[in-house]
């Protein structure tokens, strides 16, 4: 399995937290993850690695609904900085929702990779693996 320098986790529910830690950490998947709670703490950070001219993480995992700025709200944002990044991560929505328009939503964010449907599991990694190859 392939190993990710690091990968941005997007979410607000402590649980699904630590579900997605465990099974990156178990699976040896990064060394290094980050959380933010919502959108805008994530933005910021990405505009922080931005400025400093450091590397972006190769995966963010994004929650839709987070308070303060959600994750639609978030690919909103993050479109406007593309042209600034050579290496753009790989964006998975990570979500429970059942709603098929958050599932069409998806596609009108051509840089965002796949939809994957909570609760995060190990099967999860090797669809973002998969994504790798392309």
């Amino acid at each position: 399995m392939k190993k990710f320098n690091s990968i941005l986790l997007v979410e607000d529910d402590p649980i699904a937290i630590i579900v997605c830690d465990r099974i990156i950490k178990l699976n040896n998947f990064t060394d290094n993850l980050i959380t933010k709670e919502n959108g805008k703490e994530a933005l910021k950070y990405i505009q922080s690695l931005l400025e400093e001219n450091k590397p972006l993480p190769e995966v963010i995992l994004l929650d839709i609904n987070m308070p303060i700025m959600n994750g639609w709200d978030f690919l909103n944002e993050y479109e406007t900085l593309l042209d600034k990044i050579a290496n753009p991560p790989m964006i998975f929505i990570l979500s429970s929702t059942a709603d098929p328009n958050d599932f069409s939503k998806t596609t009108l964010y051509n840089f965002v990779k796949d939809f994957i449907p909570k609760p995060f599991n190990k099967e999860h990694l090797s669809l973002i693996e998969s994504y790798c190859e392309d």
